[in-house]
């Protein structure tokens, strides 16, 4: 009875993500990358897995098979509490999965920090030179604009200012815009940041 419930509670699983019926009957090594691999998570699953360490787990997928392993991750996650150490250089990938990050550089921990931290410092904003970063604080906040101050001259502005109005309200306050440009950094150019991008070429 025991291993009737559990090939019964593997199929409904396989089935709910995706898993054709009669691939359930193929041999392991007829099935694509993509289907044995949620193979091999419904294993984990089944057996009662706390933590799963996966290494590289959508190399040589297809999209679809991709974004299908995604999914199950962050089910296993979800709803069985399952804890997941993942591997991977597709850092855009892991930006869709990760609640915190460990940025390893020839196997030494340069950084870890929360998904949370790495999405503010890859916030899109504009970022500006200033004559004196004190005005220009004092401006935005008239203006109810949210910044962050990184120099005692620049700051990033996560917002759409005005250009035209911000750098007159700024000039009026006798401080100087040396400098104003868009920045939006991805997670592999914060990467590349942490451990020196001239290098890793």
């Amino acid at each position: 009875s025991g291993h009737r419930d559990d090939v019964t509670r593997a199929r409904t699983f396989l089935g709910s993500i995706r898993f054709a019926r009669e691939e359930m009957f193929h041999p392991i090594r007829a099935l694509s990358g993509g289907q044995k691999a949620k193979l091999l998570l419904t294993r984990m699953m089944l057996e009662g897995s706390d933590v799963l360490v996966l290494d590289e787990p959508v190399n040589g997928l297809d999209p679809q098979g991709i974004v299908e392993i995604r999914e199950l991750l962050l089910r296993l996650n979800r709803e069985h509490q399952i804890t997941i150490l993942l591997s991977s250089h597709i850092l855009d990938e892991l930006a869709r999965l990760a609640t915190h990050y460990g940025f390893l550089d020839r196997g030494r921990m340069v950084q870890e920090v929360s998904a949370g931290e790495v999405e503010a410092a890859c916030r899109k904003c504009t970022h500006v030179e200033v004559s004196d970063v004190a005005v220009l604080a004092r401006v935005l906040d008239g203006m109810g604009l949210d910044y962050a101050i990184d120099s005692p001259h620049t700051a990033n502005i996560y917002a759409h200012p005005h250009v035209t109005e911000l750098v007159q309200a700024l000039a009026d306050a006798g401080c100087q815009v040396s400098s104003m440009h868009q920045q939006d950094e991805s997670l592999e150019s914060y990467y590349m940041s942490l451990v020196g991008g001239e290098d890793h070429g």
